[in-house]
């Protein structure tokens, strides 16, 4: 009778233990997915609309609200490097800074589109850096995305 009932509890509890590891939280198949699971604000996907021609730059920015909150005042700031890192200017330009501005409101679950560009450059570009996203909610308050959260909130598309 003891032999009959170690083995119950061995196989019960063998069961009970596997499906308790084997149980994991849903994966997410995108990283807008994962945004919105993490309550992130905004997810922003970027592609890159230049020629073959590199000394020409032209991002088309798509941005949606994610939350529930209005969102107004958006601003992404983006950097183009060369070859050794220096940064580059655009020829129509003084500074170096390739801004989407959209001012008006996002509502809550609404794409965006923002055009950077088409810039042109003295030399060709080798990199493009998103440095900051930043925009306002409906109570006022300024919202600052740093370089080292970018990735949780945008993805480079080809």
């Amino acid at each position: 009778m003891k032999q009959k009932s170690y083995l119950f509890i061995l196989v019960y509890g063998s069961v009970l233990f596997f499906d308790w590891g084997c149980k994991s939280e849903p994966k997410l198949n995108t990283r807008r997915e994962f945004s919105k699971q993490l309550s992130l604000p905004i997810f922003s996907t970027i592609l890159s609309r230049h020629q073959t021609e590199k000394k020409i730059l032209h991002l088309l920015i798509k941005t949606e609200n994610i939350s529930e909150k209005p969102i107004q005042n958006l601003q992404i700031l983006f950097f183009a490097f060369e070859e050794n890192g220096n940064l580059l200017v655009p020829e129509e330009q003084k500074t170096p800074e390739l801004i989407c501005l959209h001012e008006r409101i996002i509502p809550p679950h609404t794409k965006k589109k923002c055009h950077v560009g088409p810039y042109v450059f003295p030399k060709n570009w080798s990199s493009i850096r998103l440095t900051s996203i930043s925009f306002s909610t409906s109570d006022k308050t300024r919202h600052f995305i740093s370089e080292s959260d970018l990735d949780d909130v945008t993805e480079w598309e080809k």
